[in-house]
């Protein structure tokens, strides 16, 4: 009888452990569920409004409703001051119209867009080298602003005037070659000295700037800002 019973005890143990071992395979066996993988384009990051610094937030705001691209608003600008050349066009951000003070616009009918809606800030020269003051409504293309700036002596006018006649490579030129480098859209053009420098944004909202000389047409230097 003892031995019967010691038998039983001993074939119970037996399917215990057995049992145990084989939970314990089927718990290893469970499948692992990775978390979800972050967004990988900018698009996305852009839809999640995350990951844009505060500058690529600003031209995310800017660019989409700007309907004139760059080369049409200087056109405009530079069409109403005679034998007028481009300095300088900037997309930005419009401060609207101070209270209490004219717009500066040769119409009246033709008021400041509201604050914060894009326009093209464009500096336009004279032959003599007068420098006017212009702004373009982004979305309609209208001219909102025009006025000479003021505190300009006859040295100023001149070496203005000396700079453009250097600039053999024209602006559409220096453009060009700036975006057949890095398709994107134009945000800003500048002549300062004997460089034209010429903005892009691409569509990761990181803006690269050119800098190509004036008179060569070749890129002198290439900086990608992704602040």
């Amino acid at each position: 009888m003892t031995n019967l019973l010691g038998l039983r005890a001993l074939a119970v143990g037996v399917a215990v452990s057995s049992s145990l071992l084989v939970g314990s395979c089927g718990a290893a066996k469970q499948p692992v569920t990775a978390a979800p993988a972050a967004p990988s384009s900018p698009q996305a990051s852009a839809t999640a409004g995350g990951g844009l610094t505060e500058d690529q937030r600003e031209r995310m705001a800017l660019i989409p409703p700007a309907k004139v691209p760059w080369d049409k608003a200087m056109a405009t600008a530079v069409g109403g001051v005679p034998k007028g050349r481009l300095v300088e066009i900037e997309l930005e951000a419009s401060r609207g119209t101070p209270p209490g003070t004219a717009s500066g616009s040769p119409s009246p009918a033709v008021s400041a867009p509201a604050a914060g809606m894009p326009v093209w800030d464009v500096t336009v020269a004279a032959e003599d080298g007068t420098i006017h003051d212009v702004q373009v409504d982004a979305i309609t293309g209208k001219v909102s602003r025009s006025r000479v700036e003021p505190g300009q002596d006859e040295d100023d006018k001149r070496e203005v005037a000396d700079q453009l006649s250097a600039a053999t490579t024209t602006v559409q030129q220096a453009v060009k070659t700036a975006t057949d480098r890095k398709p994107g859209t134009v945000t800003a053009v500048e002549l300062d000295d004997d460089l034209w420098s010429v903005d892009i944004v691409t569509p990761d909202w990181n803006k690269t700037t050119y800098d190509i000389d004036a008179a060569k047409g070749t890129v002198v230097r290439e900086h990608v800002d992704r602040d």
